[in-house]
């Protein structure tokens, strides 16, 4: 996203599918989407991590699964599945809600590893709140 890399754990995605124009434009008011009548809540993960970078031309989400829920995670690009060596945070990132660890890219650039536990509880936190107040 932008020119920030992230990092999924591949034992928690089940899938990635593009996000929809329909659906890219309903994300400016709501926080899911429906993924073949199952209502899924997503995080955008631009706005949690605050990339300042434009969006791209096309977006999709990377569904996962944890604890028996799902949630996606919106990028805008897929890269592959990649070997990584999980490096503790640093001091700066510490404290960075939804990231577990940094790698080293085949690339040589940093990518941060997702903390999926952590976005699924906010995902779907953000959704039932939503759910709450549109009562």
């Amino acid at each position: 996203m932008g020119k920030s890399a992230f990092v999924v754990p591949l034992d928690m995605v089940l899938e990635c599918i593009e996000l929809s124009e329909a659906d890219r434009k309903a994300a400016d008011t709501r926080n899911y989407v429906n993924l073949r009548g199952e209502v899924l809540p997503f995080v955008r993960l631009r706005d949690q991590f605050e990339v300042k970078a434009a969006a791209g031309k096309r977006e999709n989400i990377v569904v996962v699964q944890y604890g028996g829920q799902k949630a996606g995670f919106v990028v805008d690009e897929l890269m592959g599945e990649f070997q990584t060596v999980i490096k503790p945070l640093g001091n700066v990132f510490r404290n960075l809600r939804g990231i577990s660890g940094s790698t080293i890219l085949g690339t040589g650039e940093v990518a941060l590893i997702l903390d999926v536990p952590t976005l699924v509880q906010l995902a779907v936190a953000r959704d039932e709140q939503m759910a709450m107040h549109g009562a």
